[in-house]
C-alpha cells in the first residue's frame, strides 16, 4: 500500500490536456479575442462560434476606411504552437485598412506565451494607414 504522501505527489505530476471547446480535440492555443482554447481546425475565428457570430454581425462595419473596401480579420495556425493573427485593422488609428491599396507599412510582433511545457507564438500582423504609417517609424525611447 502507497502512503498518503507518494499518492499526493503523484497527482501533482499528472497534467490535464485543454480541449477544443468546439470538438474535444486537443487544444492547441487560445483564441486573442475569445479567450477559449481550440484546436488547429477550429482556430480560425469563422471555425468557432462565439467569434464567427461576431464577425457576422459586423460583417458590414469592417470595411477599409478610405475605399470601403470589404476585410476578413482573422487568424490561422501553421502548426501546433504557431498563430498568426491579422486584424485588419491600422495600430496607429484602429480603423480598419485594406491590404491591396491602403496598407502602407505592414510587420509582424511575436508574442510567445508559456502554458505548461509548451509556448505557444502568436504573430500578429501589424498594419499602419497612409496617415499613421510616417508616425510608426519613430522610436520612443524609455528614460
Amino acid at each position: 500500500m502507497q502512503d498518503t504522501g507518494e499518492i499526493k505527489r503523484y497527482q501533482r505530476t499528472v497534467t490535464a490536456t485543454r480541449r477544443c471547446h468546439e470538438c474535444s480535440e486537443e487544444a492547441l492555443g487560445r483564441c486573442p479575442d475569445c479567450r477559449l482554447s481550440f484546436c488547429q481546425d477550429h482556430f480560425p475565428k469563422q471555425q468557432h462560434a462565439p467569434c464567427a457570430e461576431k464577425q457576422m454581425k459586423l460583417a458590414q462595419t469592417q470595411v477599409c476606411y478610405v475605399c470601403g473596401t470589404q476585410v476578413y480579420p482573422d487568424q490561422w495556425s501553421l502548426s501546433k504552437t504557431s498563430h498568426y493573427v491579422d486584424q485588419f485593422s491600422c495600430k496607429g488609428c484602429g480603423r480598419y485598412v485594406c491590404n491591396e491599396l491602403h496598407t502602407r507599412h505592414k510587420t509582424e510582433e511575436v508574442i510567445v506565451v508559456r502554458e505548461g511545457m509548451r509556448g505557444h507564438r502568436y504573430q500578429y500582423i501589424i498594419r499602419y494607414c497612409d496617415l499613421c504609417a510616417p508616425a510608426s517609424s519613430i522610436v520612443v525611447s524609455k528614460g
